[in-house]
């Protein structure tokens, strides 16, 4: 999914994962909860005896934090024109499908979710 946003809009593909990053973790992990619970737990973003359930939510929200300490943008805040960033989304989800990364994913988005991602990190 960062491929499409810097190909449009020449964002670093290292910050373009790292906007995504925290979106893309919360929506992966219901299908592998205990996965994510082990690097939440590892990170020190849980405890040993939290449930893979509040592990995995508490992954999403230390990145989310890291974000937010880092100064992550959201595109809009990288400047990226609202009416424009919509308008390419349905591409960028095709594309973002045709590179095969999203296979890799616990979850494999469709066109419809991909572009629901890039709605929540818009703004």
């Amino acid at each position: 999914m960062s491929r499409p946003i810097g190909a449009h809009f020449h964002v670093a593909h290292g910050l373009s994962n790292a906007m995504l990053f925290p979106v893309v973790t919360a929506f992966s992990a219901p299908a592998a909860e205990s996965r994510y619970a082990d690097c939440a737990r590892a990170l020190g973003a849980a405890a040993d005896g939290d449930s893979d359930a509040l592990a995995a939510e508490g992954l999403v929200k230390a990145l989310r934090s890291l974000c937010q300490d880092l100064d992550v943008p959201t595109p809009q805040a990288h400047g990226i024109d609202q009416d424009e960033w919509f308008r390419l989304s349905p591409l960028m989800a095709e594309q973002a499908l045709a590179s095969g990364s999203p296979a890799n994913n616990p979850v494999v988005p469709t066109v419809d979710e991909i572009q629901d991602l890039y709605a929540q990190i818009y703004a």
